[in-house]
């Protein structure tokens, strides 16, 4: 009998060893010019800046009053951002993974990754010019449907529990994304049809004169609340992706298992999925957070770009990526203003440093605490 030949022990071909010793250098060569080109722009903005604040050209309460706003306008617009962004995502994620089927996935997924490719200025162009106004004509409406949504899902669930078996086959779980999304049509559409008869009722008729009038808050047309909602439909794709990866990535038998022994669907979610996916999901939002720290141009085009210190939703914010990208082309190198840019850079450098390592220190710890549970990471 003729054996087969040896495929893995036989000699590779001088030209193969080359092309794949070539192919390795270059990915090498790829991955520490990432690290030095970081190093380099972290030691630019070191070589820049602290010649300035030990030489005396700078004063620290110039400092603290250039940029305290443009840091708390930084963490401001984040904070709105993920309010948003994280919920949603999430729960896009749960559903897709966990319940949709694997036909209607395989469509949606692909769909809402691809928003991820959509460029932060149109985003910021649509949310200052579009949104913005539209949203100051409709303040009522808009702020009562954003209390009634979570309240109609809940209600929406509530109502599907209790129909026949018959229905809620047709109507199942794993296609509840297409059939909420008529009754939140309709929620949306009762509401701003209510909208001005709850204004005249319950704020005389101008929500933004009793705004002003009861509570002391000015509103502004483009203001914190635009941000959150255009930034987080900025950073939203990217959370979704990752959680989604991480999981489906969580072995079934887990789940299968949970359920044998008697666990709800929700008791299985939360108490065994979950954990499995943590490291997974805790990156996710990480990352979608660094992003938001480090967006520019829906912050500039969407916030007014007013240096405000205040936590209402209602007022815009300056942040520092948004004040360096303005005040940047005008400044002389080697005066005051530059190099209050370069620290400002300098500051949100290390920020987004520190934010990177401390999620990939929790995310090792998440990893060796959930190991034993099989999940991916």
């Amino acid at each position: 009998m003729i054996e087969p030949p040896n495929l893995a022990s036989a000699p590779r071909l001088p030209w193969r060893r080359r092309l794949d010793r070539l192919a390795t250098g270059l990915i090498a060569a790829g991955g520490i010019g990432v690290i030095v080109a970081v190093m380099a722009i972290g030691a630019f903005l070191v070589v820049e800046v602290l010649p300035a604040l030990f030489d005396g050209r700078l004063e620290m309460e110039r400092v603290r009053l250039a940029l305290t706003p443009m840091a708390w306008g930084t963490l401001k617009a984040a904070l709105w951002a993920m309010l948003f962004a994280v919920p949603l995502a999430l729960g896009a994620a749960i559903h897709s993974a966990l319940f949709m089927t694997r036909r209607l996935r395989s469509r949606m997924k692909p769909t809402l990754e691809m928003m991820e490719a959509m460029p932060g200025v149109v985003v910021g162009f649509v949310a200052g010019l579009v949104m913005a106004p539209w949203v100051e004509r409709h303040l009522v409406g808009v702020l009562t449907l954003m209390l009634l949504l979570p309240l109609g899902v809940l209600l929406a669930a509530g109502l599907w529990r209790r129909l026949p078996s018959g229905w809620r086959r047709r109507l199942s779980l794993a296609r509840a994304g297409l059939w909420l999304v008529p009754w939140l049509l309709l929620l949306a559409l009762a509401t701003f049809s209510l909208a001005p008869w709850l204004e005249v009722l319950l704020f005389g008729g101008d929500l933004r004169v009793w705004l002003d009038r009861e509570l002391g808050l000015d509103y502004a047309t483009r203001n914190a609340m635009i941000v959150g909602v255009a930034m987080g439909f900025a950073v939203m794709p990217s959370i979704y992706a990752l959680a989604e990866d991480a999981l489906s990535g969580v072995p079934g038998r887990l789940g299968e298992g949970a359920h044998a022994l008697g666990a709800t669907r929700w008791q299985t979610l939360w108490r065994v999925v979950l954990p499995a996916a943590s490291p997974g999901i805790f990156a996710a939002v990480m990352i979608g957070t660094g992003r938001a720290v480090g967006e520019t141009m829906i912050v500039l085009m969407a916030s007014g770009n007013a240096a405000l210190m205040s936590l209402s939703p209602f007022e815009g914010m300056r942040s520092m990526a948004a004040g360096i990208a303005v005040e940047l082309p005008e400044a002389v190198p080697g005066s005051e203003a530059y190099v209050l840019l370069m620290l400002a850079a300098l500051l949100l450098f290390i920020f987004t440093f520190l934010v990177n390592t401390l999620a990939e220190v929790v995310r090792s710890r998440l990893r060796r605490r959930y190991r034993w549970l099989g999940g991916a990471a």
